[in-house]
């Protein structure tokens, strides 16, 4: 935020902040913690039911889920732990944010990237393991937490319209990619790992290490591309357009080559997107340019 911005403005764009830096250090974990045995739970009474019907279908999809109870086991508390550490870096940079110092302002976007991605990628598991009848998800919350201060420090800048809908968007899809990307990546790391030819590679499972490694390094690209970009550095202009080409290549290759989902037609939609945003000479300008002064 540029110190030209109002005071009020400033104040509540740091209280925000700070709130979501006490609910990154408390609520995160928490809500992480709860939502861990009910999904693993859900998911070994799936695998035993795929077991039991015996079909070679069934065995094929118990074992390709099989490893998603020890994923999950370790994936979500990574997001909780990242989570937890940004909530920390929020209190840190919450004074220079305050004061208009733009390096904060990535600090601060990347710190709220982080549960936004997260509980994105945790809302999967949940609706797919528990259902909507098991009440309000757990990871839509913690989304939230990050997601309203992330956008406020976006939209309450001095800034045209043209400048706050060119930021609004261009940061949106590198956060809705990150978290697609990480979202595939352990849809095709389970596949990878849990096929029943393996470690023998089966026809169309080979792309698969393409994509899961492909994707869980350009979701944490895309991470830092939000921090560069956030502090207007020229650096992130290439991390996003490194990090968008090669989630669309992969993804794509994966789709075409798989067909099984979706998924990875949507995650290279999004890279393109990316892509095609940041080539855009005025979206680029707006991006990186420092706001108004005046």
């Amino acid at each position: 935020m540029s110190p030209k911005t109002s005071k009020t403005v400033r104040q509540i764009v740091v209280l925000l902040v700070v709130i979501a830096g006490i609910l990154m250090t408390t609520a995160v974990p928490l809500l992480v913690d709860y939502t861990l045995n009910p999904i693993v739970k859900n998911q070994l009474a799936r695998i035993e039911n795929f077991e039991k019907q015996g079909t070679p279908e069934a065995k094929t999809n118990a074992a390709v889920i099989r490893v998603v109870p020890w994923s999950i086991g370790l994936l979500f508390p990574l997001w909780a732990v990242l989570s937890f550490i940004g909530g920390f870096a929020l209190f840190a940079v919450a004074l220079p944010l305050y004061k208009g110092e733009t390096w904060a302002r990535g600090a601060a976007l990347l710190a709220l990237a982080l549960p936004s991605a997260g509980g994105a990628f945790m809302l999967i598991p949940w609706l797919n393991f528990m259902g909507t009848g098991a009440g309000f998800p757990p990871a839509l919350i913690i989304m939230a937490i990050g997601l309203i201060p992330y956008f406020t420090i976006i939209l309450a800048e001095k800034s045209g319209w043209l400048s706050k809908a060119a930021n609004g968007l261009v940061f949106l899809m590198l956060g809705v990619a990150a978290a697609e990307n990480f979202a595939n990546g352990h849809a095709a790391f389970r596949i990878y790992i849990g096929h029943p030819q393996r470690p023998i590679f089966a026809p169309g499972i080979n792309v698969l290490w393409l994509s899961f490694l492909t994707l869980f390094i350009t979701s944490f690209m895309l991470l830092v591309a939000i921090y560069q970009l956030g502090g207007r550095k020229a650096g992130g202009w290439y991390v996003g357009i490194i990090a968008g080409l090669a989630t669309a290549g992969a993804s794509l290759a994966t789709h075409f080559i798989r067909s099984t989902t979706l998924d990875y037609l949507y995650g290279a939609l999004f890279g393109l997107a990316i892509v095609v945003l940041l080539l855009i000479p005025k979206v680029r300008d707006l991006v990186l340019a420092e706001p108004q002064t005046k």
